[in-house]
């Protein structure tokens, strides 16, 4: 469709628009390379646009997740007329009951080696992985994009960032972002998790100048570049003419009331051509610039082949300063993969800007729930405000009736008793009205599929354990595809934690800290040169990451443990001593198990020991026995002998 044009100019965007060819890196200054500021503008605006219908839903969405349903015209158009607007929530039960029940079978993502040599590194990046998702409380975080996700079209996302630690270092940093600021290529299919296939993301955000100038200010060794330099005084020029009140710019791309300027980075899935060069020992990869410094200090540097790697180009603009470029260079990352990972109620093969969620599900039957119970609470009301029907000449009793009608234990005096006051006779309810919510409310657990199972309750009172464990098991089955969509995002962030391993991780005799099986912290060197070698060396390990069954959730654990135990039960009635008591302690599914397995190993050793001695004891008192019957046979021949002697002697 388009071949001369990049994709981002088309008019209509479609699969067929992808450019030619990649803008090359740097800036060129605050106001040049309008073609870049230009491109995050309108991939911006495309985006934004893609998304708008998914946007106002997701907004509604989150309304009603926060027990907001009722518009303001319907709360005007109630209060106006003295209706009940009743708030009865059946989502935040749902989506609680999916947290809930995703944490009982939480799936992990464990790292594994492809090869004996990769079996110490495997484990020490999996410690290191168990180490960072506590420090950082990932798996909090993830159940926050897990709500998002369940809430809105637009999913849930969790970003990855590489900061300086106290130790100035670089490290892992994982955050939540705020899904509403997050504009994908629409054309992004859900399920492509990974964003394998996506050209582009644009993050939006919000800074003040001075954290504008802090984030993205020069570093000393900036300033011979004269290029950035320039850059920089421009930039900073601008700012103080703001500060003055000389400037004025685009109200959409400042927040007067917080004082915070739009910031908009793009992230583009770009081509760069590589040389793999050898230099003696080992083979690697140079960009052609790259290559011409390495060339220099290494004359013997070769190049074997020329190939193509795809990498992340980052643009970042401040749109009120006349597009400004803060940033437009290439990711220092070795992997072209985005900073972003979302996940999603559902992974159908469809369009992000044509997702849904599962609140979008539930929408029409919370508005069915709350006017049904409006409706009940309604004609109760109407009901026992029944008029009374009373003489006009009792002015007295009509007084006290209108003052203190609606109170017991009145007393009224009547001029005429022969005339009572006559109230209007209550109405009976609609059955309908009162089964409607019901139905509602039964539909909803039909929708989501969270039946009473699931919560923890039985259906009938004589339920049979068995029968309510395989209810139990079916509907774990039927939403087990949203638990797996967020199992996936664990496995993206592992993944990715694996691939840029080499990259955070670099530095020689890098001191990390771990965790290891037992909960238990220690520290661990990387990359420690000993005796010409390199031990725990994080270059190009040979490693995979995979999902686990869930053998490391409590449902699981409980399940083993009353499946061995009944097991040790069977084998204990045929032959107790074949039961094997510390197989079973072992995986007990509670708190100091570990130490009666201590106890059970100090005891058989002491067992064995005693056993040992008791042996050392039968041996010597038989060796004794063996001694004393020897003794004893050589005493009968002595006799014999000198017997034999004496009788020779007599016969002489």
């Amino acid at each position: 469709m388009a071949t001369t044009a990049s994709w981002y100019q088309s008019t209509s965007w479609t699969a067929a628009d992808e450019g030619n060819k990649a803008s090359p890196s740097g800036g060129s200054g605050l106001y040049g390379d309008t073609q870049q500021s230009d491109k995050v503008l309108k991939s911006y605006k495309f985006s934004k646009d893609s998304f708008e219908d998914s946007r106002t839903e997701s907004e509604r969405n989150v309304r009603y997740v926060n027990n907001d349903s009722w518009s303001s015209t319907e709360l005007s158009a109630a209060q106006t007329s003295k209706k009940p607007a009743l708030k009865y929530n059946i989502i935040i039960p749902i989506i609680s009951t999916l947290q809930g029940n995703e944490q009982l079978n939480r799936r992990n993502a464990k790292i594994k080696p492809m090869g004996r040599e990769s079996v110490d590194i495997a484990d020490i990046m999996q410690q290191r992985w168990n180490a960072t998702v506590d420090e950082q409380s990932l798996e909090d975080k993830l159940q926050i994009a897990f709500l998002d996700a369940l809430s809105t079209r637009l999913g849930g996302w969790v970003e990855r960032r590489f900061v300086v630690n106290a130790d100035g270092y670089l490290d892992f940093h994982y955050d939540i972002v705020n899904n509403f600021r997050i504009f994908p290529d629409p054309e992004t299919r859900a399920s492509d998790y990974k964003l394998a296939n996506c050209r582009w993301i644009v993050k939006e955000g919000w800074e003040t100048l001075d954290v504008v100038k802090e984030k993205y200010g020069l570093k000393p060794s900036e300033y011979q570049n004269e290029k950035k330099f320039n850059w920089w005084n421009t930039l900073n020029t601008i700012f103080q003419r703001t500060k003055d009140k000389v400037y004025s710019g685009d109200s959409e791309s400042y927040d007067k009331e917080n004082d915070r300027y739009k910031i908009l980075e793009m992230q583009e899935r770009v081509t760069r051509k590589v040389y793999k060069c050898y230099d003696g020992e080992r083979y690697f990869t140079l960009e052609p610039v790259d290559f011409a410094k390495a060339k220099v200090d290494s004359p013997d540097l070769n190049i074997v082949s020329e190939t193509f790697e795809d990498k992340i180009h980052i643009t970042t603009i401040i749109p009120y300063f006349n597009n400004a470029i803060l940033i437009d260079e290439d990711s220092p990352s070795p992997i072209a993969t985005f900073d972003v990972f979302p996940v999603l109620s559902y992974n159908y093969n469809v369009q992000l800007n044509e997702q849904t969620s599962l609140v979008d599900l539930l929408i029409d039957i919370q508005d069915d729930v709350n006017k049904a119970k409006s409706q009940v609470r309604d004609y109760v009301t109407q009901i026992l405000s029944g008029g009374v029907f009373i003489d006009k000449r009792e002015k007295e009793t009509i007084k006290q009736l209108k003052k203190f009608g609606n109170q017991p234990n009145q007393v009224y005096e009547l001029n005429n008793p022969a005339i009572p006051p006559q109230k209007m006779p209550p109405g009976a309810i609609p059955p309908d009205i009162m089964l409607n919510s019901e139905n509602s409310f039964n539909y909803a657990q039909r929708v989501s599929l969270i039946s009473e199972a699931m919560k923890g309750e039985t259906a009938r009172s004589g339920e049979s354990g068995v029968l309510f464990q395989q209810k139990v098991e079916r509907a774990a089955a039927a939403i087990n595809p949203y638990f797996k969509n967020l199992s996936r995002l664990r496995k993206s962030l592992t993944e990715d934690f694996v691939d840029h391993f080499p990259f955070v991780y670099a530095e020689e005799d890098r001191v990390i800290e771990t965790k290891g099986s037992g909960g238990i912290y220690e520290e661990t060197i990387l990359n420690m040169t000993m005796a010409g070698k390199v031990l725990n060396n994080v270059q190009n390990p040979s490693i995979y990451v995979e999902l686990d069954e869930g053998e490391e959730n409590i449902t699981t654990k409980e399940e083993n443990f009353n499946k061995m135990l009944a097991l040790v039960n069977v084998i204990g009635q045929i032959n107790p001593g074949l039961v094997d008591v510390k197989s079973l302690v072992e995986i007990a599914p509670f708190p100091g198990s570990d130490k009666m397995v201590q106890y059970i190993e100090a005891q058989a050793e002491a067992q064995a020991q005693a056993a040992a001695k008791q042996g050392d004891l039968d041996a010597t008192k038989a060796t004794l026995e063996n001694l004393k019957i020897e003794r004893g046979i050589v005493t009968d021949q002595e006799k014999l002998r000198i017997d034999a002697m004496k009788a020779g002697g007599r016969a002489r």
